[in-house]
């Protein structure tokens, strides 16, 4: 027998060698070991990196190269290459138990995707809304009337029992019933029982109505008796007030919910929606000046098949139906039959000569109507022409008198002895006659009625004549909408370009912002056109009426390129002030006037600095202080222009030395001279002279009343030059009201005494004794108003005080340890750049060195990957040759047999 092996002594040597393995240490030689030196060593610190093996660290880099780069090479140009996708397998922070439970909350998930995707038996509440479908739930039941019964075998709209096990189950081999019913008698069964149980529930119905109505008819009895027995409610007992914590939970609790609306309309949807707004009024107006009418009443009403006859009118039948008796006769009615044959003849006769004079009245309102609508249309082509409507006129006047006479002459036929036969005169005569002026009251009320037709369609044209059109092209040049707007008053003008500009608003179509463009252009033109050599007081009224309703127009097309709005404002600018050049003495008219006006209209007039703003105000300074004053219009308009600055200056608070001037010059005129001692004048006024006393008033004004708050010129003033003591006191007044706004304007500057000083010299100088009471009263408080200016303390110019030039100081040049190098002296900063720049370069050698050693011992892999299949390849080309070797001797040999 073979021996058996001792497993126990075996399993006790590997024990003794394992543990004399652990027991025996490691000895390292001595020349593996690197010791690293530190430049400074510190007492009683212990350094980690005070020794190295480089061995030992160059074997563990090759283990973790092979780990990692070499897996990587490996796998390289490989396709196929196995992922691990285990949950946490590739995460090494995961335990053994945390990755059990990821892997099984994974499978559960996937179970319920799969599964449980359909399933209602969760907990999960469904809602809608913040409500669960349980709250919202309608149990609305939806059904016939031949579905509702009592009936315990038809509850809730179901079939019966009985029915159900006959007509479903019945007819098996246990069935009880010996009949043998046919599916045609179990239909007409269930339409007996259905009309059965709707017979029941109308009764029950009516009985309900009945029995509704006698509780409603009792309680109205009642009602007056329980009037009196309800107790009134006393108003004196005030109920208690809600705290704010009442009010403020009851808003939480009844807080709207946001709901989805329509969306706002856009500017281009407007605008859609006003052009399509004028097309269809425009259409109406062109059909009305046609003739032709859309009176409501008159049109004809659509009746659907389950129209209710709600909203029609019933009319009366005042005839007879026609009747037939037994034999298919006809049968006559009471009121048509009459004693004899022969009146029936006479009515005949009447009938058709009525029938006739319709047929000639129909005819002549015919002619009338084309008449009517082809002047219409001449009238569309040329609504100034009147000469149509005159036309129309004659031609209607002369249709009515013809239509007269002859309505005239049938009444004379009519009762003419040869328009009815007499064979009975003293029956049938009577009865004609009467019948004749029966029929001559209905032809009078015809042509009345005709009459009033035409009279209502002819103001129904002449109204639409006069009615502006709705839709309007955009002018091309100037001369069409001078066209469109002369002749017409400011209100019409400002419909007008209203409807040109909403039917060719620029957001309908972009083309449509080029023709706005040069509308702006072409309508400012216009308004200096329309002010241009005005002289009568009607046409500057006028004048202002059509700014008034023009420039809201204006500005909406200034805004449509704000670039060619300004070009075309200085341009106009630019031609007046050549015109202004040509006579620089003489103020300019009313247009120059309104085009200053126009521009605190458009352009913001507190910038500092405007490209149109800055020289129109230049442009103004030059007018006041270059202008002589002669006459009524000078001072007139020099006001006016004082008016404008004041306004263009109201928010940027800017000093202008002409407005200030000219109105010392308008106080300088209105003092009593002699002076004692002669104050100094700035042109364009002057000291002495035919124009210094131009203001001064010859007779007492004491009587006079006169507002001193609110505007005092008036619209003559710029045409007249006759000068009225009226006139003289109004300018004393406003030119009073415009320095005290000019003072309150100026007050934050610090020479605002200075300013004003000469003009409170002149105010002390005048005595103001001719002027009414409440005049010199209001000029006495200004003068203690611009006194009060004096005590304002002066706060003079001083050159800011320079502050000392500190010392430039230097960082001291501290060495902390003294090595024996020297160091260049460095800031804070730089030192730390340079401590920046030394890791950078260490750490970038560091990585040179790693990607070194990777690449050499990537070429060591290829190296040995190349050994390796160089000597696979030689073994296998020797294994060859030995093959061919080996076959060629066979070969050989069975030669030589041969």
């Amino acid at each position: 027998m073979a021996k058996t092996k001792n497993k126990k002594k075996n399993l006790a040597d590997s024990a003794s060698l394992k543990k004399n393995r652990e027991s025996k240490k490691k000895s390292t030689n001595p020349f593996e070991v690197h010791i690293n030196k530190d430049k400074q060593k510190i007492l009683g610190r212990k350094s980690k990196d005070d020794r190295g093996l480089p061995g030992v660290a160059r074997s563990k880099a090759i283990n973790k190269r092979k780990r990692t780069l070499l897996h990587e090479f490996t796998q390289k140009n490989k396709d196929n290459v196995f992922m691990d996708k285990r949950i946490g397998e590739c995460n090494v922070t995961m335990s053994q138990e945390e990755k059990a439970m990821a892997r099984y909350a994974a499978e559960k998930i996937k179970a319920h995707r799969k599964k449980n995707i359909f399933s209602l038996n969760d907990e999960e509440i469904l809602t809608h809304r913040g409500q669960t479908l349980e709250e919202i739930e309608k149990f609305d039941d939806p059904k016939s009337e031949d579905e509702f019964s009592d009936d315990d075998n038809y509850k809730d709209g179901q079939l019966g029992k009985k029915f159900v096990s006959d007509a479903h189950f019945g007819g098996g081999l246990l069935s009880k019933s010996n009949e043998q019913s046919s599916g045609k008698q179990l239909i007409q069964d269930l339409i007996a029982e259905s009309k059965k149980r709707k017979a029941e529930q109308q009764n029950i119905r009516d009985q309900t109505i009945e029995l509704t109505k006698k509780l409603d008819s009792e309680w109205r009895d009642l009602a007056p008796l329980m009037a009196s027995t309800i107790p009134k409610i006393d108003k004196s007992i005030e109920k208690p007030k809600a705290d704010d914590y009442d009010i403020a939970v009851r808003q939480l609790q009844f807080e709207r919910c946001g709901k989805p609306s329509d969306r706002l309309k856009s500017e281009e949807d407007i605008m859609k929606e006003e052009k399509e707004k004028l097309e269809a009024l425009e259409l109406d107006r062109l059909t009305r000046m046609k003739g032709f009418t859309n009176d409501s009443d008159e049109r004809s009403k659509h009746k659907s098949a389950d129209d209710l006859d709600d909203g029609f009118v019933v009319e009366k039948i005042d005839e007879e139906p026609l009747a037939y008796d037994e034999n298919g006769m006809v049968m006559e009615s009471g009121n048509n039959s009459e004693p004899t044959d022969s009146i029936n003849k006479d009515d005949n006769s009447i009938d058709e000569n009525d029938s006739d004079k319709l047929n000639n009245i129909n005819d002549d309102k015919s002619e009338s109507e084309n008449e009517e609508d082809s002047e219409a249309e001449e009238s569309g082509e040329d609504d100034g022409e009147e000469d149509d409507l005159d036309d129309l006129k004659v031609s209607e006047a002369s249709s009515d008198e013809e239509e007269q006479e002859q309505i005239l002459n049938d009444k004379n036929s009519i009762n003419s002895p040869t328009a009815v036969e007499q064979p009975n005169e003293s029956t049938r005569l009577s009865m004609s006659d009467k019948e004749s002026n029966d029929n001559a009251m209905n032809n009078e009320s015809r042509i009345k009625d005709i009459r009033e037709d035409l009279q209502k369609r002819k103001e129904i044209m002449e109204k639409a004549r006069q009615e502006l059109p709705y839709t309007f092209s955009a002018p091309t040049n100037f001369d069409e909408l001078e066209t469109l707007l002369m002749d017409k008053n400011a209100e019409y003008q400002s419909i007008i370009l209203e409807r040109i500009i909403k039917c060719n608003h620029w957001s309908l179509n972009e083309t449509n912002r080029d023709s706005m463009c040069k509308l702006f252009d072409y309508l400012l033109q216009y308004i200096v056109k329309c002010c241009t050599g005005v002289t009568e007081e009607e046409d500057i009224i006028k004048c202002f009426l059509i700014i008034d309703r023009l420039c809201p127009h204006l500005y909406d097309l200034g805004q449509v390129n704000a670039s060619n709005t300004a070009t075309c404002v200085q341009n106009l600018l630019k031609e007046k002030h050549e015109n202004f050049k040509k006579n620089p003495k003489k103020y300019p008219g009313l247009d120059t006037l309104i085009l200053f006006k126009i521009v605190s209209l458009l352009f913001p007039t507190s910038d500092f600095r405007h490209p149109v703003v800055t020289p129109c105000l230049v442009f103004m300074s030059q007018i006041l202080l270059r202008c002589r004053v002669k006459t009524k219009t000078d001072i007139s308009r020099g006001l006016f222009i004082v008016t404008l600055m004041l306004e263009y200056t109201v928010l940027s608070k800017r000093f202008l030395p002409s407005s200030i001037n000219f109105l010392r010059g308008i106080i300088y005129l209105a003092t009593i001279k002699p002076l004692p001692s002669l104050p100094k004048i700035v042109p364009p006024f002057k000291r002495v002279g035919n124009f210094s006393n131009l203001l001064i008033l010859e007779e007492s004004q004491k009587s006079l009343n006169i507002e001193l708050v609110g505007a005092h010129m008036k619209a003559h003033d710029l045409s007249s030059n006759d000068i009225d003591e009226n006139f003289k006191v109004r300018v004393v007044l406003t030119a009073i009201n415009l320095l005290d706004e000019f003072k309150c304007q100026l007050e934050e500057l610090e020479a605002v005494y200075s300013i004003f000083e000469p003009i409170l010299k002149l105010l002390k100088m005048n005595s103001w004794k001719n002027y009414p009471k409440n005049v010199r009263n209001h000029v006495k408080q200004i003068r203690n108003n611009l006194e009060i200016l004096s005590e304002k303390k002066l706060e003079y110019l001083i050159p800011e005080k320079k502050k000392p030039k500190a010392l430039r100081l230097y960082e001291p040049r501290i060495e902390k340890v003294y090595d024996g190098k020297r160091f260049k002296p460095m800031s804070k900063q730089k030192q730390e750049r340079e401590k920046l720049m030394a890791k950078i370069k260490k750490e970038t050698k560091g990585a040179i060195r790693e990607v070194r050693r990777d690449t050499a011992f990537l070429a060591k892999v290829q190296i040995k990957q190349q050994i390796r299949n160089d000597e696979e390849r030689k073994r296998k080309v020797k294994e060859i040759y030995g093959d061919a070797a080996m076959q060629q001797g066979e070969l050989n040999k069975i030669k030589r047999k041969k």
